[in-house]
């Protein structure tokens, strides 16, 4: 387990690395106490990071962007004492994991939020490999599948919804013009099938369905099925 731990102040590295040390002996703790030493850091995978909000380099919300941009899955615990309740809260918002005041009383706290994260972040993938598998499965019974968020942006289609389409990869499906396809989706009423203009200029008809769904953070996506109906 591969953690990197952003701090400036020596004296918190010590205690948090000794209360990591405590509950997870596994873990291979590395210091970052500046801008190159996260960029460096950055260049292998990672499993969980710690950062302190007020850093003389730069910032704990700069840190997490800088992770979830380099990878998304990664759980990040903000563990601080300068912060305040707008900075949790646009911490949250920026994809934060869990926010823990940094106090005495607080230290034994690190263990538990870092446990918390960690299994979320377990659920959550093995959530990604079912439903990757299910993904398959459907492809192989003609079914397309695909999410959208809710400015029309697709976000992920099975192979099958790409092979309808004509589209070699999910990019290549962006370049389409899919508006007929995600509002019928986005309707969330009865079946309805839809002509889309797919690669190399061909028409297709799709019978859709879906709607959309809440995410954990309070936003919205689309997600919907299409059957082949005819290449027009």
């Amino acid at each position: 387990m591969r953690v990197l731990l952003v701090d400036d102040n020596p004296d918190d590295r010590v205690l948090i690395r000794r209360e990591l040390s405590r509950h997870f002996p596994s873990f291979e703790v590395h210091d970052v106490r500046a801008a190159l030493d996260l960029r460096e850091a950055l260049q292998a995978p990672v499993d969980l990071v710690i950062t302190d909000f007020e850093l003389r380099w730069s910032n704990g919300i700069e840190v997490l962007e800088r992770v979830k941009e380099r990878f998304p899955e990664c759980p990040v615990v903000m563990f601080t004492g300068t912060g305040t309740q707008e900075i949790a809260v646009a911490a949250m918002k920026a994809g934060l994991d869990d926010y823990v005041i940094k106090a005495a009383a607080h230290y034994v706290r690190l263990p538990a939020a870092v446990e918390a994260v960690l299994g979320r972040a377990a659920a959550r993938a093995r959530a990604r490999r079912r439903q990757r598998r299910f993904d398959v499965m459907l492809s192989a019974l003609g079914v397309g599948v695909f999410r959208a968020d809710t400015e029309g942006w697709l976000q992920d289609a099975n192979d099958a919804l790409l092979a309808f389409l004509g589209a070699a990869s999910l990019e290549d499906a962006r370049a389409l013009d899919l508006g007929a396809l995600l509002e019928a989706a986005q309707s969330a009423g009865p079946t309805r099938i839809v002509r889309v203009r797919g690669g190399a200029g061909r028409d297709v008809e799709l019978r859709v369905s879906g709607g959309m769904v809440e995410e954990a953070d309070g936003t919205w996506a689309v997600e919907g099925v299409a059957r082949l109906v005819r290449e027009a």
